[in-house]
């Protein structure tokens, strides 16, 4: 609670604190304490005008000049020397000269030093703990902006890799002189409506990206040869909540190329997809070449890795990403906290 307080500190904010505590100062010094010399005073007329001459300068010489140039340049010991001799001295001056108590130094110190040491020590730890949490904030503004970056760097590693993906695919099927080209054409246009306009927002609607898998998966079956049977399959209990767009498909991608293409025996991709009380389960499996698995195994580890970084980035806690090989099997999935 307080440092929620605190981080949302304005000037109006400075200005509560500081009326807050002189009212408090003047009811401590004027109103609780007795009279120095035992005279019977009303409150107004135990107010010292020439006291607070003296408190309230050295208060704001402190706060305005020795706390921001000494002490937050770390220099405890240059500013401890001055603010001690500083409060010593108007102590002296305010025993000797103005109420002109003629008692021993020590004496005086001891019935006189508070009124000036409250003050500077008070608001000295509230300009100290408004100086803290705005350097907190400036960190956290300084790491969210640095994530912010390295999550547009992460995007703009999947958008063109998806893109040239499917158009090097029109382009072999155009050369074979297919009768798909022309609906190929029809949907590799609508995904690269998603790819440049949805995927730049930090979140989209969850029908729109598993829209743009249905039309990813019917793209690649136009396409694949050797993939036999494509599975998708889903259950989504509402469409109310949305995603960080190009999540998912990284991983559907990563099936394609790294499939086992099998001529005379079926080779399959199973995806499932269920969304259920705002909890999201993802998984794709697909079969591997063990014997060549290591073909391209720096760039899916890559594209793994840049996945993992996205989801610490867009949901910290929220997420569990595993991957297993079994047999000649790959099952990646993944849970997130929509």
């Amino acid at each position: 609670m307080i440092k929620i307080i605190f981080m949302n500190h304005n000037r109006s904010f400075r200005f509560s604190i500081h009326l807050t505590f002189w009212v408090f100062y003047f009811f401590v010094v004027f109103y609780l304490m007795p009279d120095y010399f035992g005279r019977n005073l009303s409150f107004f007329q135990k107010i010292d005008f020439k006291l607070l001459l003296l408190v309230i300068p050295i208060t704001y010489f402190n706060e305005l000049y020795l706390l921001p140039v000494l002490f937050k340049k770390k220099k405890y010991l240059l500013y401890s020397l001055l603010i001690i001799s500083i409060l010593l001295l108007a102590t002296i001056i305010y025993c000797n000269y103005i109420i002109e108590c003629s008692c021993s130094f020590s004496f005086c110190l001891s019935q006189q030093l508070w009124k000036f040491l409250l003050p500077v020590i008070f608001l000295s730890l509230v300009w100290v703990l408004l100086s803290l949490f705005e350097k907190q904030k400036e960190l956290e503004k300084t790491q969210k902006d640095r994530l912010e970056i390295e999550l547009k760097f992460l995007k703009s590693q999947i958008n063109p890799h998806v893109l040239f993906n499917n158009l090097n695919t029109v382009y072999a099927q155009a050369i074979k002189g297919s009768d798909n080209v022309a609906d190929m054409i029809l949907m590799l246009s609508e995904n690269l409506k998603y790819i440049l306009y949805q995927s730049e927002e930090n979140f989209v609607p969850l029908k729109k990206d598993i829209d743009f898998i249905e039309n990813y998966l019917e793209f690649q079956k136009l396409r694949t040869q050797g993939i036999n049977n494509i599975i998708f399959k889903k259950n989504i209990d509402s469409y109310k909540h949305t995603i960080a767009p190009m999540l998912l498909i990284g991983l559907i991608e990563n099936a394609f190329k790294h499939s086992l293409y099998k001529e005379d025996e079926e080779s399959n991709i199973h995806i499932t997809l269920t969304v259920i009380n705002g909890k999201l389960d993802f998984e794709c499996q697909n079969e591997i070449d063990v014997e060549n698995g290591k073909r391209n195994t720096e760039g899916f580890q890559i594209g793994l890795k840049n996945l993992r970084k996205r989801l610490e980035i867009i949901y910290p806690k929220k997420h569990n990403f595993s991957t297993e090989k079994q047999n000649d099997s790959f099952i990646a999935k993944l849970e997130i906290i929509l």
